[in-house]
């Protein structure tokens, strides 16, 4: 969805109001209230040097009275000692900064026409109650220029004068206030830029999230937030992250799922499809035979017993097959539980070999045996015993006349290693990853050998209900077979 009005232009646009606001009310708190903060600040600097000046004077010590006077004559202010007779309105002067020296000389002018004008105003007389006296001349038919005068009493009939202009004072303030707004201006320039290019960093997150959360929102979850900062927003951005990996989790479970379902659903159909054909053939052969002692009335005794082997035969391997079919759905639903016990592996490896010697002896096999004294397991001993049994016939049965069965153990930590090698073809790669699976045979041409595919499967879910680790690979001149069982007794090491 298209924004009409972005987040960053009215974050901008707040600001610079806010700021516009600012600049507006400093400029005119500037001209409304700058000069009068200015000559108030003058009166108590006026007031400071006529305490500063009478302090001095009354310590008698000239040279530190020029020093003082001179200091506040710098400062664009007129001072004016004087003496004055309130009862008759007579006096001198003693120092006036026009003059620069002090004298007896008459009252300058200016000077006397505003002593006159406080001496009338009753200036003098309100010294008896206040310290100081202060006359702002701003009468319109005023003459004199505009000052600022403050008069205090040093001692009896003895006075000090100080003024500073006005006109000095509004220079200042004129100054202060085009400079103010220049630098107002200036401010509202600059601010503005500034202000955008922040607005513009700091939503910057903000619409990188937003790109994402798009982007999530259109199921592509590999997407991140790159916003590392520590406020709220980068509490938002890892918030966002967190939810992506969640829902990329999660669809990647359900693919899996779904793959996994699929994979159920063509192992089941397998299943009913290796099932129907591998019963199609004892039941045939079971079916044929019988109708044929049915319908011989003249059969001999023999030929009549060899029938009836064949059905017993077909019917046993009928019956096996169920068997096995039945264990295997028991250990994959987890029906059968596991009783584990410390148990030697010899036993097993020695009893399958004898059990099976007259399979071997048929095919002319040589079996050979290189295992580890006393090799102890914790396993479960049944399981354990159907898993070598699987292996070892399965040996016998692709190994080549004439050739090899090997069966060995390797003992390494905790680890006792189970390998079960017979000569003969090679396995492709691609029937290496499946060769565990329900049905499976790799050797498609050896379908008729008594196997149904089901002896690797059940070793598959024994040592997966074992937690334990097992495989397949191609050696020199054969093929070996191999699982792994806990050892319970580490007295010998796996060989180089």
């Amino acid at each position: 969805m298209k924004v009409k009005f972005s987040l960053k232009n009215k974050l901008f646009l707040v600001i610079l109001c806010v700021l516009v606001f600012n600049v507006i009310l400093s400029a005119i708190l500037g001209n409304t209230m700058f000069g009068k903060l200015y000559t108030n600040d003058k009166i108590k600097n006026l007031k400071s040097g006529i305490d500063s000046i009478t302090s001095l004077y009354k310590s008698g010590d000239k040279d530190k009275i020029i020093e003082e006077i001179i200091s506040y004559e710098m400062q664009n202010m007129t001072i004016c000692l004087f003496t004055l007779d309130t009862e008759d309105g007579t006096g001198e002067i003693e120092y006036f900064s026009r003059q620069k020296y002090f004298s007896t000389n008459p009252f300058d002018n200016e000077i006397v026409r505003l002593i006159e004008k406080l001496y009338s105003d009753g200036a003098f007389q309100s010294l008896d109650n206040n310290k100081y006296f202060i006359e702002n001349s701003e009468e319109e038919n005023d003459k004199r220029p505009e000052n600022i005068s403050i008069l205090a009493k040093m001692e009896d009939n003895k006075y000090i004068l100080m003024q500073t202009p006005k006109q000095f004072i509004k220079d200042i303030s004129d100054s202060a206030i085009k400079y103010t707004t220049y630098f107002s201006i200036f401010t509202l320039l600059a601010g503005a830029a500034i202000i955008y290019v922040i607005a513009d960093k700091t939503t910057k997150p903000i619409r990188q999230i937003q790109q994402t959360a798009d982007k999530i929102a259109n199921l592509n979850f590999s997407q991140r937030c790159d916003v590392l900062s520590k406020d709220e927003i980068g509490l938002l951005s890892s918030s966002i992250n967190n939810m992506a990996d969640r829902l990329q989790e999660y669809v990647t479970k359900l693919k899996d799922d779904l793959i996994k379902q699929e994979k159920a659903d063509k192992m089941t159909k397998q299943l009913i499809a290796n099932v129907s054909h591998d019963f199609k053939t004892p039941l045939t052969l079971i079916m044929s035979y019988s109708e044929a002692l049915l319908d011989m009335d003249d059969i001999d005794e023999q030929t009549k017993l060899d029938y009836l082997n064949i059905i017993i035969n077909e019917g046993r391997k009928m019956s096996e097959f169920v068997q096995e079919l039945l264990k295997l759905s028991q250990l994959e639903g987890g029906i059968i539980k596991l009783e584990k016990s410390n148990f030697s592996i010899n036993e097993i490896i020695k009893d399958a070999v004898k059990k099976n010697s007259i399979i071997a002896d048929e095919k002319n096999l040589n079996v050979e045996q290189d295992i580890c004294d006393d090799s102890i397991v914790f396993a479960d001993y049944f399981r354990i015993e159907q898993v070598f049994q699987n292996l070892y016939e399965n040996a016998i049965k692709y190994c080549n006349d004439g050739g090899t069965v090997k069966v060995s153990t390797l003992v390494h930590e905790n680890k006792c290693r189970i390998k079960v090698f017979n000569t003969g073809k090679h396995i492709e790669d691609e029937d290496i990853e499946n060769i565990f699976l329900s049905f499976y045979r790799a050797d498609k041409s050896r379908k008729n050998m008594g196997s149904y595919g089901l002896g690797l499967a059940i070793v598959k879910a024994v040592m997966d209900m074992h937690g334990e680790k097992y495989g397949v690979g191609n050696v020199d001149d054969g093929v070996e077979f191999w699982f792994e069982l806990e050892n319970v007794e580490m007295n010998f090491e796996m060989e180089d």
